[in-house]
C-alpha cells in the first residue's frame, strides 16, 4: 500500500461562510499533514467542477435543511467520485445517515468537532480509502490472473491433445492426475478409466523390474529421468516408447510428482536393429568369404563353408552335396552338433535326387526352398518382415557355378525354427561367394593340372621321351643334399652310343633320332626303382642316377644297359666296335658331402666314360673318388 501524500487537496463543500472558516482554521493546526483546502459554495455547478478538479478528499458540511443536503449529495454521486473519499460534517446533534452512502467513509456532527477528531478522521478516510483502492486492483489482478490460468490451461490441453506423444502426470505417490488424448488413443480408455488404472500396468513383465526401480528412485529422490520399455497398446501388442520424467513441484516448492512425456521408438528400434544385424551379417560374410577365398583348394573351401555357416547359424547339420550323373547326391562335407567335422569326401548321400523333383526346377533357379518331404516344400521369397513365416526343419540352398545347378548348401534345424531373414539373405550370399570360389578353385585344378603338364614337358626331352638335361640337374642336386644328410651313397653312371656321328652318316639324322629314342626306352626299362633316373645328358649321351646305391650295385646296373643295348640289335655296319650300335658307360659312387658339389660325381664319371672309350669301347670302367 503506497503512503499518504504529504500535502492533501481537500474539497470544502459549504455554503455557510462561517462554517468554511473555522474547518480551515481547524485544518490549519493539525501537524501531522499538510493541507490545500478549496471551498464550494455553488452547489449547482458542483458537477461540472469535480469533473475539472480532482481533490484527495471532500468535506461535505449538512445543513439544517436535509432535503437540499441529500440533493446536493446526489449530484455529487452522479459524478465518477469512488476514488473520492466523502466525509460528512453535520451541523445538526442527531443527524443520522446510517448506514452511511456509497462513496462516504465516515460522518461527524459539528459538536464533536475538534483537531484531533478532524484529523483522526480524515487520516482514517484517506487510509480506507486507499485500501479500498488496494482491494480492487488486488481483484482485478486476480481475475486477470484467473483468466490468464484459465486460457494457460486450455492451450496446455489443446497441445497436448493434439501431440502424437503421451503425455500423462503421477503425484507424488505414484498416483495418474492427468492424460493426453494420444495416451487414450494408445491404450484405448477413457480418462475416467484411465486415471483409475495403475501406470506399472501396462508395462512387459520383463521391463517391469527395471522400470519399477527406476520409477520408485525417481519418486523418492524428487528428480526425473529417462527409460525405455516396452507398453502394452489398447490390442494388447507391445510397443517400444522412450519415456522421459522431470519433476513437479507446487506452489509451496514442494515436490508434486512426474510430468512423463513417451515417444513410440518401436520403428526406430527396428532400424536399428536391422542396421545392427546387417552390421553383423556383413561382417560374418566378410569373415566367410574370407575364409572361402583363403584357399584355392575346392575340399578346402567346402569344408570351411559349411563350418563356418554350422556355427553362425547353430544347427544341428550342415552338409554340403553335389549333384552327380542328374540322379543323385553326393555328400561332400559335414558338419554336425553331435559328432566333429567330418571330412568323409564322396560319401553317397541317403537322399536321392528324385525325392526333390518337385522342388528342383525352383533349386535349379536359384531359388531357397524350405523342404520336410517330397510333397510338402515351400520357396522362400525375400519379404519386408523381419522373419520368414517358414518353419520347416531343413533348408535348401542351391550353389550355382557357371549357371548351373552345382550342389547344394543344406541346414538341418529340430525342432523347425522360424528362420531370420538376414539368415536367409546371408546364405544366399554365402552360396553365391561359394559359386565363385568353386569356379576358381576348378580353374585353379585345370591351371594346376596346365602347369603339372607343362612342368613334365618342360623337363622331358622331346625325342626320347625320357628326363632332360635340366630334370637331372634338378634331381642330383636334391638327391646330393638328402643323402649328404643321411650319408647314404649315391652313385652315377655316363654312357655315349658308340661312333654315333658315324651312325648318322651312314643311315641319315631321322635314322639317328629313331636309335636314340630306342636306345633311351632302353636303358630306362632296366631301372626297376622309382628313385632312380634316367636321362638324356646331351646327343647321344646318358645318363643314370642311382640313389642309396653303392659302386658294386652302379656296376652291375651299368653292365645290364649295356647288354640291353646290345639285345636291340640296331644295325650300325660301319661301326669299327660291332655290327650293331653298342654303348660307353663310365660308372662312379661316393657318399655326399655338403661341402663338397655333385660335380665332382659327374666329373668321375665322365672320367670313366673317357677311359672305357680308350678301352676299346661298350665296356663298363669305374672311376674311383678319392677321398680328400
Amino acid at each position: 500500500m503506497q503512503a499518504i501524500n504529504s500535502i492533501v487537496n481537500i474539497l470544502l463543500l459549504d455554503n455557510n461562510q462561517a462554517d468554511s472558516t473555522q474547518i480551515g482554521c481547524l485544518l490549519s493546526k493539525v501537524k501531522s499533514l499538510t493541507f490545500q483546502l478549496t471551498t464550494f459554495q455553488d452547489f449547482t455547478n458542483i458537477s461540472s467542477f469535480l469533473q475539472r478538479q480532482h481533490p484527495d478528499l471532500i468535506l461535505f458540511i449538512f445543513n439544517q435543511d436535509q432535503s437540499s443536503n441529500l440533493s446536493t449529495l446526489l449530484k455529487v454521486k452522479e459524478i465518477d467520485t469512488q476514488d473520492i473519499p466523502l466525509v460528512l460534517i453535520s451541523t445538526q446533534g442527531n443527524f443520522d445517515l446510517k448506514p452511511l452512502p456509497v462513496g462516504v467513509v465516515a460522518c461527524l456532527t459539528w459538536s464533536e468537532m475538534s483537531i484531533a477528531v478532524l484529523e483522526k478522521t480524515i487520516l482514517f478516510a484517506l487510509k480506507q480509502h486507499q485500501y479500498i483502492k488496494e482491494v480492487k486492483r488486488l481483484r482485478q489482478d486476480n481475475l486477470a490472473l484467473s483468466s490468464q490460468l484459465s486460457t494457460t490451461k486450455d492451450l496446455f490441453q489443446t497441445i497436448v491433445d493434439s501431440t502424437s506423444t503421451l503425455v500423462w502426470m503421477i503425484d507424488a505417490q505414484g498416483n495418474f492426475t492427468f492424460l493426453n488424448q494420444a495416451w487414450l488413443s494408445f491404450t484405448g480408455q477413457t480418462l475416467a478409466t484411465g486415471l483409475k488404472e495403475n501406470w506399472q500396468d501396462r508395462i512387459h513383465p520383463e521391463d517391469l523390474e527395471k522400470c519399477n526401480k527406476i520409477y520408485q528412485s525417481a519418486l523418492s529422490k524428487c528428480q526425473g529421468f529417462q527409460i525405455e520399455y516396452r507398453l502394452k497398446r489398447f490390442d494388447h501388442k507391445y510397443r517400444t516408447i522412450l519415456n522421459t520424467a522431470v519433476y513437479r513441484n507446487n506452489s509451496q516448492g514442494e515436490f508434486a510428482g512426474l510430468l512423463c512425456s513417451c515417444l513410440d521408438i518401436t520403428q526406430r528400434k527396428k532400424a536399428e536393429g536391422k542396421i545392427i544385424q546387417q552390421v553383423q551379417t556383413e561382417r560374418i560374410l566378410s569373415k566367410i568369404t574370407q575364409d572361402i577365398h583363403s584357399s584355392l583348394e575346392l575340399d578346402i573351401i567346402l569344408q570351411t563353408a559349411a563350418e563356418q555357416v554350422h556355427q553362425f547359424l547353430l544347427a544341428n547339420k550342415t552338409f554340403i552335396t553335389k549333384v552327380i550323373n542328374d540322379d543323385q547326391l553326393l555328400l561332400l562335407f559335414e558338419s554336425s552338433s553331435i559328432n566333429a567335422l567330418s571330412c568323409e569326401a564322396r560319401r553317397s548321400k541317403e537322399l536321392p535326387i528324385k525325392e526333390l523333383r518337385a522342388s528342383f526346377e525352383q533349386l535349379s533357379q536359384g531359388a531357397i526352398v524350405a523342404w520336410n518331404d517330397p510333397d510338402k516344400y515351400v520357396v522362400i521369397h525375400n519379404s519386408c518382415a523381419d522373419f520368414i513365416n517358414i518353419s520347416f526343419p531343413v533348408l535348401l540352398i542351391p550353389i550355382i557355378s557357371d549357371l548351373k545347378l552345382w550342389g547344394l548348401l543344406c541346414i538341418e534345424q529340430y525342432p523347425a525354427k522360424f528362420w531370420q531373414l538376414n539368415e536367409i539373405e546371408l546364405l544366399q550370399r554365402v552360396v553365391i561367394q561359394l559359386g565363385i570360389a568353386i569356379k576358381q578353385a576348378q580353374l585353379y585344378k585345370k591351371l594346376e593340372e596346365a602347369n603339372q603338364e607343362l612342368e613334365k614337358l618342360s623337363v622331358v626331352d622331346g625325342l626320347t621321351k625320357i628326363a632332360n638335361r635340366r630334370k637331372f640337374d634338378q634331381y642330383i642336386a636334391t638327391e646330393w643334399t638328402r643323402l649328404a644328410r643321411e650319408q647314404n651313397p649315391l652313385s652315377l653312371i655316363l654312357s655315349d652310343i658308340d661312333h654315333f656321328k658315324l651312325y648318322n652318316d651312314t643311315y641319315g639324322h631321322q635314322a639317328g633320332d629313331r636309335c636314340l629314342y630306342k636306345v633311351a626306352q632302353a636303358i630306362s626299362q632296366v631301372i626297376k626303382r622309382p628313385a632312380d633316373l634316367v636321362a638324356r645328358y646331351g646327343g647321344e649321351e646318358f645318363v643314370l642316377v642311382l640313389p642309396n646305391t653303392d659302386l658294386k650295385g652302379a656296376k652291375h646296373v651299368a653292365q645290364q644297359v649295356r647288354l640291353q643295348i646290345e639285345a636291340l640289335k640296331i644295325p650300325h655296319l660301319n661301326s669299327p666296335i660291332d655290327l650293331c650300335v653298342t654303348l660307353s658307360l663310365g660308372v662312379s659312387c661316393c657318399i655326399p658331402n655338403s661341402n663338397l658339389s655333385f660335380d665332382v660325381l659327374v666329373a668321375a664319371a665322365d672320367r670313366g666314360l673317357y677311359q672305357s672309350k680308350e678301352m676299346g669301347r661298350n665296356r663298363v670302367v669305374e672311376y674311383e673318388i678319392k677321398p680328400e
